[in-house]
Parts: structure tokens; sequence; C-alpha cells
């Protein structure tokens, strides 16, 4: 079931007491207590009481104008006053009375450059004459009243500020009248029958203004703020459309903090409902690092901490969910909120169940329903129902015995997934399958109407969808469905590209493979479980299609197991790398680790374990505790038998082999696994990859152009240090934060070079190799065009690209240092020559954005750089990275690496690679492979010994 978080914002709770607080502040008693107080000019009594309202009530403007006068009231207390009512006004900044004051309490504090802005703000405010006359006589006299304290200077620009108020708001009250009443004043129902697209154009010319300094950041995000709240609390599937403009907002440096955690709570509250988990994290993690510094309340902070907590468990990360549980209980207990505190207490007790400590999650369960009745919030339109259901539920967690009946007639997905989940844990696989394929059903056109992070959200319960829909079908031998099941959880990544691939039946992809080829399927089946390392694996031929469980868990466990330091010293790393806390699972001896599937994570680091031992020199620097050959060989031996010995019998005697894995399995270099003969994969087989099957046929039913030259070459790039200092990045929230600008930017197609400079703070370093391999093809290939030194720009390849000349080339050669961003994906760029400051516009990386969006149309990409073939995995888009987005792109195959090789290797691969294209006619993998055997012969090793996969195996084809 879909757990919708709601919010009441004024209401509270007295926690020690747990007793009913009224919804309108004004019938709470010690708001009224309060509010006598001031009266009476008792102003720090007043302040104290007031003060405790804030936690429940951390958005009610009037309390903090209330409390700031008081506040402002009481001896050497002036700029904690103001400051209070400056946040009441930052809340609802188009209010006359506030705004008065706010320039008020700005002249009694001699903050100018504060009344400045205020009154340009203010200038925009719409009244009749009668009425700009008062408010203009009203701030005249509240600065003739402060002035006595001014200096001279301060009274002449004090008065100065006036002079121009009052000169420019004619013409700004006309333009609000005009432009921007028409969004403010809609009414309610107004906004929900015309829907949130239509206000959306309206503030468009709006907006643009606010960018160009002519219109309050503050008057626009109050509009927005106001249409989101609405369109989601009465028309809540309407309200993702304004997802981008409030995710902008969020991030504008100009939003005030308060205004910014009204635009963090109904922007949370949109994502939640349309599964924007991965968003709602990372702006989780900026709130709990913002709102400290300037909340006044627990319960706002535990409002961010609520959402981060449930992203988590719904993303099914129970580690990272307990671990913050546990963080966060003692700031739980001094929320005094009560729709704050009844998620609290739904949000910790499944984080501690599910991450193991099931009597701890109960105990909270429990507390969570007294807490409820307590304070007679039984009929409460949400926690009244989610609460005890929650109860029930922990208590029956892992319990197969007792199930809680669903209709087939539901069209909830969820609950369909659920049930059918329930259904397989008791092993009744033929009921479960509707279930399942209901949902599955249901969900694919939500995931191909989706895109950006809302599409990688959705996709993620798509594949739990399917992964667990093939695991049925296969228990119950219903194996005719089972193909189209995991053709559609291949082919539904590149469906969004511009290659048009549609997923095809099972008879039209064999009727696409030659005899001597093979295609091999690894679909993950244990998404949505807290294992993983299980595939449901599949091998196609032109006339058989066979599939099978292979599950990791058997000869790599020992692995697993006999190097627990090592994969515990990876995970420390990679922790450290993307500021999170270390997770893995620990085992002393085979024994213990018994019969066990992998835990989450733990299958991701024994595949990083077996990259470090093919390539135990990244980084520069030899790992001393990864050059053991022998035990590499034996770890390519246990990856053989756990992943390719049992599917071997159905493909044995075929040339060809590719590949479609799926998840970590993408990172792994089939052909470097061994066989009992001690004999590489690739010397039996030629090995290439491809992300879907429909993918392949669409490839190779192109026809191909002929094309006038046969390769373009980009080399020999000179690569500068930014000028720009960059961003200071101190914590896992300015990642975040400077996530949400790099996106803000490639939507206004704007230079990068502040965000790549906050993590080059030297120039890279130039790569000599990379010019003599353009070189060498040069030499060796006709028709060749090199593009090198100042050619060699992003400006000058996009210029082709615009030109269509692109698709005159056979093959286009890209030799120049890449990455994969290790923080911000959106990063992740091959480099072009990089100067200190853009030039037309243009940073000098070339990110897979902007990949993606190119019109390439060649047969062969090659991307010689370090790790192109890397990138983010994502359930049921496979790797998004270079390599997909040249594939998006129009590139009909592609070859990128895995981890970077020496000048030396690279320089003969690629050149034994094209001369056996080109000059020889070979097509791409029988080069590719016959280039990897000769190096496994040691033709090439006469300066260096090139027979170790390190320099062979990182090369991936990919393609037709």
């Amino acid at each position: 079931m879909r757990i919708l978080v709601l919010w009441l914002f004024f209401s509270a709770s007295l926690w020690a007491q747990q007793q009913a607080v009224p919804v309108d502040i004004n019938r709470n008693q010690n708001f009224q207590k309060f509010t006598a107080l001031k009266k009476a000019g008792n102003n720090r009594e007043a302040f104290k009481l007031g003060y405790e309202l804030l936690d429940a009530y951390y958005t009610h403007t009037d309390l903090y104008f209330d409390l700031g006068i008081a506040r402002a009231a009481l001896p050497n207390a002036p700029q904690e006053g103001a400051a209070m009512v400056q946040k009441a006004y930052d809340l609802e900044p188009i209010y006359d009375r506030l705004a008065q004051a706010a320039i008020s309490y700005a002249f009694y504090t001699k903050d100018l450059v504060r009344a400045k802005q205020l009154l340009w703000e203010y200038s925009f405010y719409p009244r009749p004459p009668e009425d700009f006359n008062a408010a203009m006589n009203y701030l005249t006299g509240s600065l003739n009243y402060y002035k006595s304290s001014f200096t001279a200077d301060q009274a002449n620009t004090a008065q100065q500020l006036l002079n121009a108020h009052r000169s420019e708001a004619t013409q700004n009250m006309k333009y609000f009248w005009e432009h921007f009443n028409p969004v403010y004043s809609a009414t309610l129902d107004e906004m929900v029958q015309k829907g949130p697209a239509h206000y959306l154009n309206l503030l468009a010319p709006v907006k643009k203004q606010m960018q160009a300094g002519a219109f309050p950041v503050s008057y626009y995000n109050q509009s927005l703020e106001t249409l989101a709240t609405r369109t989601f609390w009465n028309n809540w599937n309407q309200a993702a459309i304004l997802i981008p403009e409030l995710k902008e907002q969020f991030s504008n440096a100009r939003t005030t903090p308060m205004m910014k955690l009204k635009i963090y709570d109904i922007l949370s509250k949109i994502n939640e409902v349309n599964r924007n988990y991965e968003d709602n994290l990372n702006l989780a993690t900026i709130m709990l690092d913002e709102l400290p510094k300037y909340s006044y309340s627990n319960s706002a902070i535990m409002l961010a901490a609520n959402n981060y907590l449930f992203s988590l468990i719904q993303r099914e990360q129970f580690k990272e969910a307990y671990a913050f549980a546990k963080q966060v209980e003692n700031l739980f207990g001094k929320v005094t909120q009560p729709e704050v505190k009844m998620n609290g207490y739904y949000n910790l007790s499944r984080a501690y169940t599910y991450g193991g400590d099931k009597a701890r999650g109960i105990q909270l369960a429990e507390a969570g329903v007294a807490y409820m009745k307590n304070t007679s919030n039984e009929s409460h339109p949400q926690f009244g129902k989610t609460l005890p259901e929650n109860l029930q539920a922990l208590n029956v967690f892992q319990d197969k015995s007792t199930l809680v009946e669903t209709d087939l007639n539901s069209n909830d997905v969820i609950e369909l997934y659920d049930y059918g989940q329930r259904l397989g844990m008791q092993k009744k696989y033929v009921e479960a399958v509707p279930f399942y394929e209901k949902a599955f059903q249901l969900y694919k056109p939500k995931v191909k109407a989706a895109t950006g992070s809302e599409r990688s959200n959705l996709l993620d319960l798509y594949t739990k969808i399917g992964g667990n829909l093939i695991a049925c079908l296969f228990e119950s031998k219903q194996t005719d469905k089972i193909f189209p099941v995991m053709e559609e959880l291949k082919a539904n990544g590149l469906l969004t590209s511009k290659s048009g691939a549609t997923p095809v039946s099972l008879p039209v992809l064999q009727k696409s493979l030659k005899p001597d080829e093979a295609l091999l399927y690894y679909t993950d089946v244990m998404r949505g479980n807290t294992n993983e390392g299980v595939y449901m694996a599949a091998v196609i031929t032109n006339n058989t299609f066979n599939y099978r469980y292979v599950n990791a868990a058997g000869a790599l466990m020992r692995v697993y197991v006999d190097r627990n330091a090592d994969i515990g010293a990876i995970e420390k790393k990679m922790a450290q790398r993307e500021l999170r806390p270390p997770h893995y699972t620990l085992y002393r001896n085979l024994e213990e680790a018994g019969y066990n599937q992998y835990k989450k994570g733990d299958f991701v680091l024994l595949a990083e374990l077996y990259r470090s031992f093919l390539n135990p020199t990244e980084g520069g620097e030899v790992q001393q505790q990864f050059t053991d050959s022998a035990y590499r060989d034996y770890i390519a031996g246990a990856f053989y038998t756990d992943l390719v010995s049992r599917l071997e019998p159905w493909f044995e005697g075929k040339k060809r082999l590719y590949i479609s894995a799926d998840g970590i399995l993408n990172f792994l270099p089939f052909e470097s696994f061994k066989n009992p003969l001690n004999r590489y994969l690739v010397e039996d087989y030629e090995i290439g990859y491809v992300p879907s099957g429909s993918l392949l046929v669409d490839l190779r039913k192109r026809t191909a152009p002929a094309y006038e030259k046969n390769v373009l070459a980009f080399g020999d790039a000179k690569y500068e240090k930014y000028a720009r200092a960059g961003r200071e990045v101190k914590s896992g929230a300015d990642i975040k934060r400077l996530e949400l600008d790099v996106e803000k930017s490639l939507q206004l197609q704007e230079p990068l070079d502040y965000a790549f400079a906050t993590f080059s703070k030297e120039a890279m370093k130039y790569l000599q190799g990379a010019k003599a391999e353009v070189l060498a093809i040069n030499e060796l290939v006709p028709k060749t065009d090199l593009f090198l030194d100042t050619q060699m720009t992003e400006n000058q390849f996009k210029k082709l690209n615009a030109a269509g000349a692109l698709h005159k080339y056979k093959a286009i050669h890209l030799s120049s240092h890449a990455m994969v961003h290790p923080y911000i994906f959106d990063l992740s760029a091959i480099a072009f020559s990089v100067y200190a400051n853009p030039r037309d516009g243009e940073d000098g990386m070339l990110t897979v954005s902007e990949m993606a969006n190119l019109d390439i149309q060649t047969d062969f990409m090659f991307l010689s750089a370090c790790q192109t073939g890397l990138g983010k995995l994502v359930p049921g888009e496979g790797v998004q990275g270079l390599n997909q987005a040249m594939l998006m792109a129009g590139a009909n195959s592609t070859l990128t690496t895995l981890w970077s090789v020496n000048d030396y290797g690279t320089m003969i691969y690629t050149t034994q690679l094209y001369n056996k294209i080109f000059n020889e006619n070979k097509d791409y993998l029988t080069a590719s492979t016959e280039v990897k055997r000769a190096f496994i012969r040691g033709d090439y090793s006469k300066q260096l010994d090139l027979s170790h996969p390190q320099y062979w195996a990182p090369f991936i084809y990919t393609g037709k």
C-alpha cells in the first residue's frame, strides 16, 4: 500500500502529556496564554511560552510575527526580534502587514541593505492609492521614529530608499496586476479546473523577469508553492508537472530558508506519490544539513528525517535505514507535531524491523498506536488506519502463515505486487502469477511515459515486479511466458532512445541470429528482496531457447569468505568516496556463511574484488594484495563455474556469444572467466555485449550507408586548469546542492566549468599516447580525418554534428581523458581540449546527456579513454553512461573500456584492431577477439607482458 505522508501544519502535541491539540492555533490553550501575556506587556514570559509552540507550528506566520514583536521588546534583543519578524515575512511575503513590519524592523536594526530589498519587493504589492499613501505614511513615521539613532549618512540613505519605493511603485504594481495577478488571485476551483500547466505558462514571462532581477523571487515562490499545494491536495496526479520548477526554486540561492522549507515540504510529497525516492533522499540530505542552522523546530528537522527514512525503506536500503533510525531516535523524542510524530513511529518501526531488530520495531509500532489513541487521532484520515495496519504487518513480518486477502480486480499496483510477494513466500507460485502480471501491465504505461529521474524511480519497482514474475513463471512451469517478460525488461531501457526499437518476439529474435551465434540473458530475480546474486539465465540460439537459475553463491561464496578482509577494505574505500557509512557481511569461515545468499551490496563488492585482481594498478599504484595471478585465475574460474558452466551445454560449439547482462554483471568482462581447462572464455568464443535482443534485431535491420570516409579521429587535447575556483564541498549535502545546480545548468545549456572545477583542482595530465594513437590510425587507415591540438575541441565536434558531417564516417575515434563521475552522474563525460574559461559557451567536457543528444549514425565508435564502459546502474536501463549515450545517439556499435589501460597496451590494441578492420576487412567483434587472443598468446609482449587480462580484458564491444 502506498503511504502518503500528510502534514497538517497547524496542529501540535505536548509529547510528555500526549494531549490532543486543536488544528487551529487560536484554540490552543498555551497560545491563548501567550496572547494574554503579550497583551499584558509581559513579553519575557510570553516569548518563553510562545517559543515552545514553534516546534509544532513551525510554519505559522502569525506566531513568528507575534514572537518577533515580543522578543524585540525585550532589552538588548532587537536583532533576534527582527529576525523572527523577517521569518514571518519570508513565509508569506505578499502580506501588507508583514511587509510593513519587516521594513520597520529593518530600520530599527539599521539594516539598510535589508530595508532596500524589502522596499523594492513591497513596491510590487498591489494597493489602491489611499492604501498606498497610508503605507507610505506608516513607513515614513517608522523611519522618523528610529532615525534619531542613525548617522547622517544612514538617515539620508534611508530617506532615498523610501523615495525610490514611491517612484517605483506605480510601474511595479501595474506589472503585478497585468502579469502576476492572474496566478496570484486564482481561486482554488480555477486552479483545479485549469490545471498546473496553464498556470506555469502564465508564470513563464514572470519567471524571466525574476531571473533578470526585475521581479521578486519571494513573490514568485509564494505563488508557485500555493499552486503546488492546491494541485497536490485536490488533484495529486497532475502535480508531477510542477516538480522541475519546484526543484529549481528549491535550489535557487535567492529563495529564503523559510520559503525553501515550504517548497521542500510540498515537493517531497509530490515526489513520494510519484515514487521519486532518489530525489527525496537528495532533498532530505540538504534539508537535514540546513534546518538545524535556522529552524527553531525539532519537528521540522524530523520532517526531513521522516522523508529520508521512508525513501531508504522504499528503496530497500534497509541497512542504511536502520543505521539512520538509530541516529535520529533522540531527535524523535523531542518532536511535538502530531503528524510528524505519528509518521516517525511508522518509519522508525519499519526501519528497525527490516533492519534486523524486530523487537524494537514492534515496540515502536505499538507505541505509535498508543500515541495515536492517547492524542485522539483514531479518526485521523491517514494515520488512524496506517499505524494499526503497520503494527499488524510488522507482527507477521517473515511469518509466511499469515496472508491478507487482496482482490485481483484491484488496480493498485503496490497492493497487487505485495500480495504476489506474500503468495510467493508461501510457494503458491501459480496463484502469484496473475497478481504480478496485472501489476506489470498496469505499470508499463507509466514507465513508458516517464522521463529522467522519474523514469528511473518507476523502473525500480517495474523491474522488481518483472523479476518476481519471471521467478514465479519458472517455478510454476509457465515457460512460454518467460521470454516476453525478460525481453520487456531488457528492451525497455533503449525504447526511449532514437533507435525506436520495440520489444521483439522470440521467433523474430531467433531469426536474426546466425547458426554460429548464441545470446545469453541474465535477469536479476532477487530485486525486491534483501539478497542478491541470483539470476534467471537464458540461452537463445536461432532454433533453441533454454533457461535456468544461476546462483553466484556457490564457488564464489568461498572467494567472498577467503577474501573477506579485502572486501571489507574495498567497501570502506567506496563508502568514504560516497560519503556514507560502510556496510558488508563479515564471515570468518565458510561454515559461518553456510548456504546464505549474498546480502544486498555484497555481490557488488565481490565483483569489485575481481576487478581489482584484473587491474591491480588502478590509480597508478600497484596494489600488492591483488597481484596474485594464481588467485586471480581462481576467481575467474569461480565466476565461470557459477555463471557460465551450467549454461555452456546449450551454446557449446557456437562461435560467437552475445551477453546481455544485468546489474553489476555489466561491469565484468566475461571473456576473462576461465573454464576447468584453464582457458579464458574468449579463447573459445567471440564475446560481444548488447543491452537487449530487441536492440540487436534493430541494429541488424539498419541499412549500412556508403560512408564517404573511414575514420574521424580526435586526439592530442590540451588541458588547462579551470579559472573558476569551484564550489566548496564538505558534506553530502554540499554534493546534493551541487547536483541540483548541475541539473539546472544542463537544462539551460550552460557551461559546467564551475562543477568540474569543484572536483578537478589542477589541470588534467596531457596524454602523449593519445596523440600517437590517432597519428598511428591515420598512417594505417586511408580516408582518415584528424583533429588535433586546438582543433580537438567540443565546439568542433558539435559543429561537425550540427552540419551532419559525422554521418560521413564509418568509424569515430575519440582519444582523451574520460570519467564516470563518482558523485554526480551528470558530470560523467569525455574530455576535449579544456581551457581556463569556456569558449563559445562550451566547457570542453562532452557529458553523457550531450552525447546522447547528438546525431552520429556511425557504424563504429571507439572511446579510447579510461572507464568509458562504466556508468550508473539503473534497473531496467542497464548502464547509463557514455556507452549507452553513443548507442542512443545512433552509433551501430561501440568499443569502450572497463578500466584504465597504459599507453603501450592501448596503442597495440588500437592499431591492431584498426588494421584488421580496415586492411583485413574483419568485422569489429572478430577483429577485437583476434587481437585479444594474440595478447593472451604473448604475440605483442616484447616490451611488456601483455598476456595479463589487465591489458586486453577491459575492451568491451557492444552492438550488432
